[in-house]
Protein backbone atom coordinates (compact mmCIF):
# COMPACT_ATOMS: atom_id res chain seq x y z
CA UNK A 1 0.00 0.00 0.00
CA UNK A 2 1.98 2.45 1.18
CA UNK A 3 4.77 1.51 -2.36
CA UNK A 4 1.47 1.77 -4.54
CA UNK A 5 0.85 5.26 -2.70
CA UNK A 6 4.78 6.63 -3.07
CA UNK A 7 4.59 5.85 -6.89
CA UNK A 8 1.13 7.55 -7.33
CA UNK A 9 2.68 10.51 -5.61
CA UNK A 10 5.85 10.61 -7.72
CA UNK A 11 3.37 10.15 -10.85
CA UNK A 12 1.03 12.79 -9.67
CA UNK A 13 3.85 15.40 -9.11
CA UNK A 14 5.39 14.65 -12.75
CA UNK A 15 2.14 15.43 -14.29
CA UNK A 16 1.53 18.40 -11.98
CA UNK A 17 4.65 19.82 -13.40
CA UNK A 18 4.30 18.98 -17.16
CA UNK A 19 0.42 20.25 -16.80
CA UNK A 20 1.93 23.47 -15.42
CA UNK A 21 0.35 22.81 -11.97
CA UNK A 22 -3.39 22.94 -13.75
CA UNK A 23 -5.33 21.55 -11.50
CA UNK A 24 -8.20 20.81 -13.94
CA UNK A 25 -5.42 18.79 -16.01
CA UNK A 26 -3.99 16.90 -12.90
CA UNK A 27 -7.58 15.44 -11.67
CA UNK A 28 -8.36 14.54 -15.18
CA UNK A 29 -5.26 12.55 -16.13
CA UNK A 30 -5.51 10.68 -12.33
CA UNK A 31 -9.02 9.63 -12.81
CA UNK A 32 -8.14 7.98 -16.37
CA UNK A 33 -5.18 6.20 -15.35
CA UNK A 34 -7.57 5.22 -12.10
CA UNK A 35 -10.30 3.83 -15.04
CA UNK A 36 -7.58 2.23 -17.31
CA UNK A 37 -5.98 0.34 -14.25
CA UNK A 38 -9.24 -0.51 -13.14
CA UNK A 39 -10.23 -2.02 -16.55
CA UNK A 40 -7.12 -3.89 -16.79
CA UNK A 41 -7.51 -5.49 -13.25
CA UNK A 42 -11.06 -6.45 -13.75
CA UNK A 43 -9.99 -8.14 -17.29
CA UNK A 44 -6.94 -10.25 -15.40
CA UNK A 45 -8.96 -11.29 -12.57
CA UNK A 46 -11.34 -13.23 -14.24
CA UNK A 47 -11.79 -16.95 -13.81
CA UNK A 48 -10.14 -15.94 -10.23
CA UNK A 49 -12.07 -17.13 -6.88
CA UNK A 50 -14.91 -14.98 -6.48
CA UNK A 51 -14.88 -11.73 -4.29
CA UNK A 52 -11.42 -11.13 -4.33
CA UNK A 53 -10.07 -7.79 -4.64
CA UNK A 54 -13.05 -6.23 -3.16
CA UNK A 55 -12.80 -2.15 -3.10
CA UNK A 56 -10.75 -0.24 -0.44
CA UNK A 57 -9.25 -3.42 0.60
CA UNK A 58 -11.69 -5.01 2.48
CA UNK A 59 -11.74 -8.80 2.81
CA UNK A 60 -13.16 -11.13 -0.05
CA UNK A 61 -16.73 -12.70 0.15
CA UNK A 62 -14.89 -16.13 0.06
CA UNK A 63 -12.95 -15.32 3.18
CA UNK A 64 -15.07 -13.09 5.03
CA UNK A 65 -16.60 -15.79 6.48
CA UNK A 66 -13.38 -16.61 7.71
CA UNK A 67 -13.54 -20.20 8.05
CA UNK A 68 -10.99 -22.05 6.44
CA UNK A 69 -10.47 -24.94 8.44
CA UNK A 70 -11.28 -28.26 6.24
CA UNK A 71 -11.28 -26.17 2.72
CA UNK A 72 -9.44 -28.78 0.02
CA UNK A 73 -6.70 -27.45 -1.05
CA UNK A 74 -6.83 -28.37 -5.62
CA UNK A 75 -3.65 -27.09 -6.53
CA UNK A 76 -2.49 -30.73 -6.45
CA UNK A 77 1.34 -31.16 -8.68
CA UNK A 78 1.47 -32.65 -12.34
CA UNK A 79 1.80 -36.27 -11.44
CA UNK A 80 0.56 -36.37 -8.23
CA UNK A 81 -2.29 -38.45 -6.78
CA UNK A 82 -4.24 -36.22 -7.06
CA UNK A 83 -5.83 -36.50 -3.45
CA UNK A 84 -7.14 -33.07 -1.88
CA UNK A 85 -5.07 -31.73 1.04
CA UNK A 86 -6.58 -30.75 3.96
CA UNK A 87 -5.43 -26.95 5.13
CA UNK A 88 -5.92 -25.54 8.94
CA UNK A 89 -6.19 -28.31 11.03
CA UNK A 90 -4.26 -26.96 14.18
CA UNK A 91 -7.12 -28.31 16.32
CA UNK A 92 -8.08 -24.54 17.07
CA UNK A 93 -11.43 -23.25 15.03
CA UNK A 94 -10.62 -19.96 12.49
CA UNK A 95 -13.28 -16.84 13.49
CA UNK A 96 -16.39 -17.10 11.47
CA UNK A 97 -17.61 -13.38 10.19
CA UNK A 98 -21.20 -13.47 11.51
CA UNK A 99 -21.29 -15.99 14.02
CA UNK A 100 -21.57 -12.90 16.33
CA UNK A 101 -18.55 -13.13 18.36
CA UNK A 102 -15.39 -10.92 17.89
CA UNK A 103 -12.63 -13.35 17.43
CA UNK A 104 -8.95 -13.18 15.48
CA UNK A 105 -8.51 -10.34 13.62
CA UNK A 106 -12.16 -9.08 13.61
CA UNK A 107 -13.04 -5.53 14.23
CA UNK A 108 -16.41 -6.48 14.86
CA UNK A 109 -19.08 -8.65 14.64
CA UNK A 110 -22.94 -8.42 14.54
CA UNK A 111 -24.05 -11.55 13.42
CA UNK A 112 -26.13 -10.75 10.43
CA UNK A 113 -25.88 -10.40 6.48
CA UNK A 114 -25.97 -6.61 6.36
CA UNK A 115 -23.33 -5.16 4.17
CA UNK A 116 -24.08 -1.33 4.29
CA UNK A 117 -24.48 -1.27 8.43
CA UNK A 118 -21.74 -0.43 11.65
CA UNK A 119 -19.92 -3.52 11.03
CA UNK A 120 -19.96 -4.83 7.36
CA UNK A 121 -20.02 -8.41 5.92
CA UNK A 122 -16.40 -9.06 6.07
CA UNK A 123 -16.25 -8.00 9.77
CA UNK A 124 -14.20 -4.61 9.38
CA UNK A 125 -16.21 -1.65 11.43
CA UNK A 126 -17.27 1.93 10.14
CA UNK A 127 -15.82 5.22 10.77
CA UNK A 128 -17.03 8.73 11.31
CA UNK A 129 -16.30 11.66 9.26
CA UNK A 130 -17.69 14.80 9.16
CA UNK A 131 -17.02 18.45 8.13
CA UNK A 132 -16.33 20.96 10.99
CA UNK A 133 -19.44 23.53 12.03
CA UNK A 134 -16.92 25.93 12.09
CA UNK A 135 -16.03 26.97 8.47
CA UNK A 136 -14.13 30.36 9.96
CA UNK A 137 -10.41 28.95 10.06
CA UNK A 138 -8.06 31.12 8.14
CA UNK A 139 -4.65 29.10 7.09
CA UNK A 140 -3.12 29.61 10.41
CA UNK A 141 -4.27 26.36 12.24
CA UNK A 142 -0.82 25.88 13.97
CA UNK A 143 0.31 22.94 11.77
CA UNK A 144 -1.34 19.26 11.29
CA UNK A 145 -1.14 19.06 15.31
CA UNK A 146 -3.65 22.16 15.78
CA UNK A 147 -5.99 20.93 12.61
CA UNK A 148 -6.50 17.47 14.83
CA UNK A 149 -7.12 19.46 18.07
CA UNK A 150 -9.49 21.20 16.23
CA UNK A 151 -11.27 18.38 15.19
CA UNK A 152 -11.28 16.75 18.14
CA UNK A 153 -12.89 19.76 20.35
CA UNK A 154 -15.79 19.77 17.14
CA UNK A 155 -16.15 16.31 18.36
CA UNK A 156 -16.34 16.57 21.74
CA UNK A 157 -17.85 19.30 21.46
CA UNK A 158 -20.94 17.72 19.48
CA UNK A 159 -20.29 14.69 22.31
CA UNK A 160 -19.57 11.74 19.87
CA UNK A 161 -17.77 8.65 21.06
CA UNK A 162 -14.42 8.05 21.11
CA UNK A 163 -13.87 12.03 20.07
CA UNK A 164 -9.91 12.16 21.25
CA UNK A 165 -9.86 9.98 18.68
CA UNK A 166 -10.23 12.19 15.44
CA UNK A 167 -7.80 13.75 13.28
CA UNK A 168 -8.08 16.38 10.37
CA UNK A 169 -7.72 15.09 6.55
CA UNK A 170 -5.30 17.52 5.75
CA UNK A 171 -1.35 17.25 4.07
CA UNK A 172 1.31 20.04 4.62
CA UNK A 173 4.66 19.81 2.47
CA UNK A 174 6.34 17.04 4.65
CA UNK A 175 3.09 14.50 4.90
CA UNK A 176 0.18 13.47 2.82
CA UNK A 177 -2.96 12.66 4.53
CA UNK A 178 -2.38 9.00 3.49
CA UNK A 179 0.83 8.69 5.95
CA UNK A 180 -1.14 10.35 8.55
CA UNK A 181 -4.90 8.57 8.75
CA UNK A 182 -5.98 5.38 9.10
CA UNK A 183 -6.57 2.68 6.00
CA UNK A 184 -10.01 1.49 7.00
CA UNK A 185 -11.65 -1.80 5.28
CA UNK A 186 -14.55 -0.69 6.17
CA UNK A 187 -17.20 2.12 5.38
CA UNK A 188 -16.62 5.58 5.95
CA UNK A 189 -20.15 7.05 7.43
CA UNK A 190 -21.08 10.71 7.94
CA UNK A 191 -22.56 11.14 11.44
CA UNK A 192 -26.16 11.16 10.15
CA UNK A 193 -25.23 7.32 9.40
CA UNK A 194 -25.44 7.91 5.81
CA UNK A 195 -22.63 5.96 3.46
CA UNK A 196 -19.36 7.46 1.76
CA UNK A 197 -17.08 5.01 0.68
CA UNK A 198 -16.51 1.43 1.53
CA UNK A 199 -12.71 1.64 2.65
CA UNK A 200 -10.12 3.84 2.17
CA UNK A 201 -9.13 3.21 -1.40
CA UNK A 202 -12.71 4.11 -2.40
CA UNK A 203 -12.58 7.42 0.01
CA UNK A 204 -9.25 8.57 -1.82
CA UNK A 205 -10.49 7.92 -5.61
CA UNK A 206 -14.33 8.13 -5.09
CA UNK A 207 -16.74 9.03 -6.25
CA UNK A 208 -18.03 9.27 -3.03
CA UNK A 209 -21.75 7.73 -2.37
CA UNK A 210 -22.87 10.84 -0.31
CA UNK A 211 -20.84 14.11 0.20
CA UNK A 212 -19.21 15.10 3.00
CA UNK A 213 -21.41 17.89 3.86
CA UNK A 214 -22.64 16.71 7.52
CA UNK A 215 -20.84 18.46 10.66
CA UNK A 216 -20.59 17.04 13.82
CA UNK A 217 -23.92 17.90 14.64
CA UNK A 218 -25.39 16.30 12.14
CA UNK A 219 -26.19 19.66 10.27
CA UNK A 220 -25.53 20.36 6.70
CA UNK A 221 -22.80 22.57 5.85
CA UNK A 222 -21.95 22.90 2.18
CA UNK A 223 -18.87 24.88 2.41
CA UNK A 224 -15.15 25.01 1.18
CA UNK A 225 -12.67 23.27 3.13
CA UNK A 226 -8.51 23.45 3.76
CA UNK A 227 -7.18 20.16 2.89
CA UNK A 228 -3.70 20.80 0.53
CA UNK A 229 -4.88 17.16 -0.67
CA UNK A 230 -5.12 15.49 -4.14
CA UNK A 231 -7.10 12.44 -5.46
CA UNK A 232 -5.13 9.22 -4.13
CA UNK A 233 -4.64 11.35 -0.31
CA UNK A 234 -1.44 12.64 -1.47
CA UNK A 235 -0.35 16.40 -0.81
CA UNK A 236 -0.85 18.66 -4.18
CA UNK A 237 2.70 18.77 -5.58
CA UNK A 238 4.34 21.98 -4.83
CA UNK A 239 1.72 23.58 -2.68
CA UNK A 240 2.90 26.20 0.07
CA UNK A 241 0.21 24.97 1.97
CA UNK A 242 -0.41 28.38 3.91
CA UNK A 243 3.23 27.91 5.28
CA UNK A 244 2.61 24.15 6.50
CA UNK A 245 -1.05 25.71 8.14
CA UNK A 246 1.02 28.45 10.10
CA UNK A 247 0.14 31.12 7.67
CA UNK A 248 -2.50 33.67 6.85
CA UNK A 249 -0.66 35.76 4.96
CA UNK A 250 -2.25 37.32 1.62
CA UNK A 251 1.16 36.44 -0.22
CA UNK A 252 0.80 32.53 0.86
CA UNK A 253 -1.55 30.04 -0.37
CA UNK A 254 -3.53 26.82 0.70
CA UNK A 255 -5.67 24.51 -1.28
CA UNK A 256 -9.15 23.46 -0.54
CA UNK A 257 -11.88 21.38 -1.71
CA UNK A 258 -15.84 21.40 -1.31
CA UNK A 259 -17.91 19.82 0.91
CA UNK A 260 -21.11 19.22 -1.34
CA UNK A 261 -19.17 17.58 -3.87
CA UNK A 262 -18.55 13.72 -4.52
CA UNK A 263 -16.41 13.66 -7.35
CA UNK A 264 -12.41 15.23 -6.87
CA UNK A 265 -13.23 18.79 -6.32
CA UNK A 266 -14.70 17.48 -2.38
CA UNK A 267 -10.32 17.21 -2.16
CA UNK A 268 -9.26 19.69 -4.64
CA UNK A 269 -11.87 21.83 -5.92
CA UNK A 270 -10.34 22.84 -10.21
CA UNK A 271 -11.21 26.22 -11.45
CA UNK A 272 -10.15 30.15 -10.13
CA UNK A 273 -9.87 30.69 -6.61
CA UNK A 274 -7.49 27.44 -6.02
CA UNK A 275 -4.92 28.07 -4.32
CA UNK A 276 -6.35 30.26 -2.26
CA UNK A 277 -4.88 33.28 -0.23
CA UNK A 278 -4.24 31.93 3.56
CA UNK A 279 -6.34 34.62 4.84
CA UNK A 280 -9.16 33.23 3.08
CA UNK A 281 -11.52 30.83 5.44
CA UNK A 282 -12.26 27.18 5.30
CA UNK A 283 -13.65 23.90 7.58
CA UNK A 284 -11.77 20.97 7.98
CA UNK A 285 -12.63 17.15 7.60
CA UNK A 286 -11.97 15.20 10.36
CA UNK A 287 -11.79 11.17 10.60
CA UNK A 288 -12.16 9.06 13.44
CA UNK A 289 -8.78 6.48 13.86
CA UNK A 290 -7.81 3.78 15.57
Amino acid sequence: MMRHGRILRLWIASAWLLAGCNIDTLLAEFYIVEATEGSTTAGSSSGTTAGSGSTGGSSSSSTSHGDTTGIADSSAAPGSTGEATVSGSTGAPSAVCGDAKIEGEEECDDGNLDDVDACDNSCAKSWTIFVTSEFQYSGNINGLVGADTRCRNRAANAELPRSLSYKALISDSTTDAAERLHHARGYYRLVNGLPVAHGWDALMTGPLENPVNVTESSLTANVIVWTGTAPGGVAVPGAEHCMDWKSESFQSTGHQGWSNEVGAAWLLSPGVGNPAPCVAVGALYCVDQP
